[in-house]
């Protein structure tokens, strides 16, 4: 038998869709993770412990312990996604973080991949300040517009008279200066991360866009960074795209079939749900399933029978199970001609599916879901479901979830059923069950009584349709509603 990769990971966070689930897939890929211990990354309210994290990785590629490194950039240099927006420090302290990384495949005898992942700093369209920096509860929105108008401006847009002119006086000087000093450290790091391609630092290299517009300064910052790379010729090595909680889903699946990729269909269920705006993306749905299709390195083609990806979508608009105060409620969506034409995809399809549900945005589609659950034989053609937070986060982690599934199978990992079955249990219980059905009966008390007491039903339901019966632990790792944890018992 051969010996499993061993794959250094370091997340972008301790959560479980970042740090728990990129480990379950590895060992479906039939890979080993290594990873630091839970308490050293950072979460919502702590940064990571930088250097203890550095002395972690550094020791594990002394001793010639891995063979790849999958890097969530913003741990190691910030101390995880959430501080990369609060921290105040300067450029030369990430500077320097950076050049300690640079020197970490001198470190090992043997060839060492990087593969990487680095954020593109989000703006909220909100007055949460729960991820942000204290004066989001007071200038979110504002200062979302604002950004907005400065990248219309910087493309030679016009903008409403007097409308610049009115933000800015609605917001502080030092806090818009604040937040200016933010990105610009941000993007230089980012720009820096870049130019040490050419050094051979990093083998493939992810730009992540998280939340956006379709105007902003993080949208600006996209486009140059797209516009040096293709300057540097890297559009081979280089993704930059909307995403982030799912990066190293796609980047493990595209490491772990580095050769022999499988090609796949494609197919979008309605047809025009590829042209609907994806929420939080500021592009289409179908341009979000491209880029993803592309990052993990897969082909579209109409024949194949290995591999078929649907999308199933909304005809009009995309909804959303989280509706924010002042937002329109766009939580219940009628998607039954969509659900049945699905189900006969699913019915169909000559090989393994993919099933990204992307009807909602933060949760499955209970339409399609009900009847789904109610037939097994269907469930066991599905070798990845996904149906989370953005159309990025359903389409990478459900296309990184089928990739490694087949990099398992293709060893003959015995463990790859079992794993396998813990996945596609996962995504339904998180995606479908709670997101969709039990999170808005909480009413943003994360009680894990009552959590345990409402999602016991839905437990018992798929677990009778996988004919899978784990026993499972169930928490709030952040200690709101926006997440939970589905552990399993015995690892």
């Amino acid at each position: 038998m051969e010996t499993p990769m061993k794959i250094l990971l370091i997340p972008l966070d301790d959560r479980p869709v970042t740090y728990s689930y990129p480990q379950l897939l590895a060992k479906l890929g039939g890979a080993e993770a290594i990873v630091p211990p839970r308490t050293m990354m950072g979460s919502l309210s702590r940064g990571a412990q930088i250097d203890e994290l550095f002395s972690f990785c550094e020791g594990c590629l002394s001793r010639n312990e891995v063979d790849a490194v999958v890097v969530c950039l913003d741990s190691l240099l910030y101390g995880g996604l959430i501080t990369s927006r609060r921290s105040t420090e300067q450029v030369k302290t990430i500077q320097a973080r950076l050049d300690r990384l640079k020197k970490w495949k001198e470190l090992s005898n043997k060839p060492i991949t990087i593969y990487a992942q680095s954020s593109i700093m989000r703006i909220s369209d909100n007055y949460d300040n729960t991820e942000e920096k204290e004066y989001w509860s007071r200038f979110g929105r504002e200062l979302f517009e604002w950004s907005a108008c400065l990248h219309r401006l910087a493309s030679g847009e016009k903008l409403a008279p007097g409308l610049l002119e009115s933000l800015e006086r609605r917001i502080p000087g030092d806090i818009r200066q604040d937040y200016l000093d933010t990105r610009f450290r941000n993007f230089t790091i980012n720009m820096t991360v870049l130019k040490s391609m050419e050094d051979g630092l990093i083998d493939h290299l992810v730009f992540s866009q998280d939340d956006s517009g379709a105007w902003g300064l993080n949208v600006g910052e996209r486009d140059r960074l797209i516009s040096v790379s293709q300057q540097m010729s890297l559009q081979n090595k280089v993704n930059i795209y909307a995403g982030a909680d799912e990066v190293m889903c796609t980047l493990l699946g595209r490491l772990l079939m580095a050769e022999n990729k499988p090609s796949l269909q494609l197919q979008f269920s309605p047809e025009n749900c590829s042209t609907v705006a994806s929420r939080y993306e500021g592009q289409d749905i179908g341009t979000t399933v491209q880029a993803q299709i592309k990052a993990i390195g897969l082909n579209i083609n109409d024949s194949s029978n290995t591999l078929t990806m649907i999308v199933h979508g909304p005809s009009e608009r995309q909804g959303d199970h989280i509706t924010l105060p002042g937002l329109p409620d766009f939580s219940n969506i009628d998607s039954s001609k969509a659900a049945a034409n699905t189900i006969n995809l699913i019915e169909s399809a000559p090989g393994f599916v993919i099933l990204c549900d992307v009807v909602y945005a933060n949760g499955g589609d209970p339409i399609l879901m009900e009847q789904l659950i109610k037939r097994p034989e269907l469930l066991k053609k599905i070798c990845s479901y996904a149906g989370w937070n953005t159309t990025g986060n359903t389409i990478g982690s459900a296309l990184g979830t089928a990739v490694c599934t087949i990099a398992g199978l293709e060893i003959n990992n015995k463990a790859v059923s079992d794993s396998q079955k813990r996945s596609l249990f996962t995504r339904l219980v998180d995606d479908w069950a709670y997101q969709t059905k039990v999170r808005k009966e909480l009413q943003g008390e994360p009680s894990t009584q009552k959590l345990a007491e409402l999602i016991s039903p839905y437990i018992k339901t798929v677990s009778a349709a996988l004919g899978f019966e784990p026993s499972v632990r169930l928490s709030f790792p952040w200690r709101r509603t926006f997440e939970i944890e589905i552990g399993f018992e015995g690892g």
